[in-house]
């Protein structure tokens, strides 16, 4: 609504699903945004960050990405949200501890391995972001293990997940990523895979079952929706 009465200038017109992912994340405080390649979810996620901004309901947001998706996220906010000043994490580590410590910047984008190099810094100097963006997280290798653990160490009151892969290919990914974003929609573990995974004498998964029951669990924190 905010959009289409035009409390925000865009570059053009945003399709109706992606209006529709917008009005999803912006009044969450976790939510799941798990669309193909190719349909805007960046731009979706970066407009729900400058809602978030202009209303003052959060003032200070990290997002981390894979290294290579760096460079386009930079773009992606000079054309979506210009006005909001970026810290990109880079550098040595004398650089890096200066730019994680600029309160004066709102957004700040690091990839997962310099998190990882640097979660020394984020927790002894008491770091706090009111809003956590993990872009592809389910493409790291040890996604469930380092790295969910250096994240987890980040206190934040919003959380946002974006994935370009489908989630439901990838049961064990999804777990992880929702202990980040909201670890109270799925239970605990031993109930998440006695619901919904199928495995051998030996423990090893087979498939998946129930979906239509998981996929109405996940629907307060992930948008269900059609795209043509």
């Amino acid at each position: 609504t905010m959009l289409a009465a035009g409390a925000l200038r865009m570059p053009f017109e945003p399709f109706p699903y992606q209006f529709q992912g917008i009005g999803f994340l912006y009044p969450r405080v976790a939510a799941i945004l798990a669309d193909e390649m190719g349909l805007g979810k960046t731009m979706q996620a970066i407009t729900a960050v400058r809602l978030l901004l202009r209303l003052g309901e959060v003032r200070s947001v990290l997002l981390i990405c894979p290294k290579p998706l760096v460079s386009n996220w930079r773009r992606e906010f000079s054309l979506w949200a210009p006005e909001v000043p970026l810290a990109i994490i880079e550098g040595d580590r004398p650089r890096r501890e200066w730019q994680w410590r600029q309160p004066q910047t709102p957004v700040k984008i690091a990839n997962y391995e310099l998190l990882m190099r640097d979660r020394d810094v984020l927790t002894d100097a008491g770091m706090h972001f009111d809003l956590v963006v993990l872009d592809e997280a389910q493409r790291i290798k040890n996604w469930r293990t380092k790295i969910a653990a250096a994240v987890k160490l980040i206190p934040s009151r919003y959380a946002f997940v974006l994935s370009g892969t489908p989630l439901e290919n990838r049961l064990e990914d999804l777990y992880s990523l929702m202990q980040v974003v909201d670890p109270k929609v799925l239970g605990p573990l031993w109930r998440y895979l006695a619901d919904f995974h199928v495995t051998d004498d030996r423990g090893k998964v087979m498939g998946y079952r129930n979906l239509s029951l998981l996929r109405k669990r996940l629907a307060p924190v992930m948008p269900l929706k059609e795209t043509k």
